[in-house]
């Protein structure tokens, strides 16, 4: 069977959208039945010319414009992939990107693969800004082709299918539920995770949070946590990756800016890094999903996290991690946090049971196989 995997950027690109596309690719890829013909590296043409207004518009009337859900670039997107996908025996097609496929004219039955759609995508993430009523009406239109067009439709949470299913009632038999997986390449085996569990310190506290934007993903909460629990008497670490500049000199806080998984030991070094602590911290003012929420559980570490989007389809409480209200107390988060930390039984307990909630229900072991019985049906 071949797949054609459509991606704007190189397939390879392993920070493009954490990796997601990248990781879909190489495991299909190593499918003795799937034969994967790649169809990225689109030319950014016309979307370079409509990043201009959005910037102008951005800067001159603070308003949201999207210059990749563009009629005219969503088109021309589509005819670069028809050329690509000429005369050429695929059996399949895979997209994560509804504007990528909103104007392809093709026999060949279609999948988009994303966590949310974007409409809602704008309407939660943007959430009051003012928005462009362009870009607006093209969502709406591209994302109605797109789906339309589409033979089936894959979300990453029952939250976001439910969404979906809302919006678009009459093709509602098109959507189905796939979680989506760590943007970690490297699968490291039960046996080394518990192991590096049990050696993590039991009395010094060690937090970790992945996050490239401070606000939006909450991190001046998370700074506040780690300074409410020191307070408290525990002696607490912050680690902080994907910022880019170091904002605060504290030495309870290690920055290590935007490490680049494209790059030699990016990915091992976080890794290492998430393995070494205790909790991962997440405060997002929205959140689609979560795939750093994955990624702790992958080495380890349960979650300390905020009930919004997808995430508590992600995080259930006592299996790997917590999620609360965004109106909760970092007092009484700090507390939680204190308890399971000071108890080393229950901590080693709910970080094993968040590698296995991983190994279970987000590995790309356990993905790809209910990806490919969609492909089979």
């Amino acid at each position: 069977m071949k797949v054609g995997i459509i991606s704007r950027s190189n397939l390879d690109d392993r920070v493009y959208w954490s990796g997601t596309p990248y990781n879909i690719y190489s495991r299909l890829k190593s499918q003795k039945k799937i034969k994967v013909v790649r169809i990225d590296c689109l030319n950014n043409r016309l979307r370079k010319i409509y990043a201009l207004k959005r910037e102008y518009l951005k800067y001159f009337d603070g308003t949201k414009y999207d210059d990749a859900y563009n009629e005219f670039v969503a088109k021309d997107f589509s005819f670069q992939i028809q050329q690509k996908i000429k005369n050429k025996e695929i059996d399949f097609l895979l997209a994560f990107d509804a504007s990528l496929i909103a104007y392809l004219e093709t026999s060949i039955p279609i999948i988009l693969w994303t966590d949310l759609l974007y409409s809602d995508y704008f309407r939660y993430y943007f959430k009051g800004q003012k928005i462009f009523r362009e870009t607006k009406k093209s969502i709406r239109i591209i994302e109605n082709r797109a789906i339309k067009k589409c033979f089936k439709v894959i979300l990453a949470s029952k939250w976001a299918l439910n969404k979906a299913k809302q919006k678009y009632k009459s093709s509602s038999s098109k959507f189905c539920l796939i979680n989506l997986g760590p943007g970690f390449n490297k699968i490291i085996i039960k046996k080394k995770i518990n192991k590096a569990i049990k050696k993590r310190s039991k009395h010094k506290l060690g937090l970790i949070s992945l996050g490239v934007t401070r606000k939006r993903k909450g991190l001046d909460k998370v700074i506040n946590l780690n300074n409410i629990i020191n307070k408290k008497g525990i002696n607490s670490k912050l680690t902080i990756i994907g910022i880019k500049k170091k904002e605060i000199s504290d030495k309870k806080i290690k920055f290590l800016g935007f490490i680049d998984k494209n790059k030699t030991n990016g990915e091992m070094s976080i890794s290492k890094n998430l393995i070494k602590n205790h909790f991962h911290i997440l405060f997002p003012k929205f959140e689609a999903y979560g795939i750093a929420l994955v990624e702790a559980n992958s080495r380890g570490l349960p979650n300390i996290t905020i009930k919004t989007g997808g995430v508590t389809e992600i995080v259930k409480n006592d299996l790997n991690g917590y999620t609360f209200n965004s109106n909760e107390s970092l007092n009484k988060i700090a507390d939680k946090i204190i308890k399971i930390f000071k108890n080393n039984s229950s901590y080693v307990k709910i970080a094993k049971s968040s590698y296995n909630e991983y190994q279970n229900k987000f590995s790309y072991n356990v993905i790809i196989p209910k990806f490919l019985k969609i492909l089979n049906s």
